[in-house]
């Protein structure tokens, strides 16, 4: 893996978001579920817009750019963050942002076509890819998905950092 100028490193989403002209704001804690920023703008029509992004940044350089973390359930055994309040869920990575409609994102996983909803749960981490994964005593039900995948979706659109580097 190439290292990263250190410049991409500090680029936010809410750089990005402020350079493609939105207002970045941060929810009100308790307003909604699994909801990390709020997007002011205008719609196609001039009138005021609120958009809400659940953003899932990264944890290290060295994670993987390919495959997705998805949470069906959280450690509670509560709705996980895909069934959230979010209108559109964002993946970090190295060099971007990947943002996709959160109510498609679920109707692909729901679709049975992906995630390997009949075969039994897996216990490793590493076996996680299109299965659901359960630590043992926790309540969570995670998998991982292909980012490809993720950028089949009609709505996905991928914000490069080098954008807002550029600004």
């Amino acid at each position: 893996m190439e290292d990263l100028p250190s410049q991409e490193k500090l680029i936010s989403f809410e750089d990005l978001a402020s350079a493609k002209g939105y207002l970045p704001q941060r929810p009100n804690r308790g307003d909604f579920k699994n909801v990390s920023h709020i997007l002011k703008g205008k719609g196609s029509n001039g009138k005021p817009i609120n958009l809400r992004f659940d953003v899932k940044k990264i944890k290290n350089l060295k994670q993987s750019q390919d495959w997705m973390w998805i949470e069906f359930k959280n450690s509670n055994g509560e709705l996980g963050w895909v069934h959230g309040d979010s209108h559109f869920v964002v993946f970090e990575r190295n060099l971007d942002f990947v943002v996709v409609n959160r109510k498609e994102l679920l109707q692909m996983l729901s679709s049975g076509k992906k995630v390997r909803y009949d075969l039994p749960f897996v216990n490793l981490a590493k076996k996680a890819k299109y299965r659901i994964y359960k630590r043992a005593g926790k309540k969570e039900e995670i998998t991982q998905i292909n980012i490809k995948d993720i950028k089949s979706l009609e709505s996905c659109q991928i914000w490069l950092k080098k954008d807002a580097a550029s600004e």
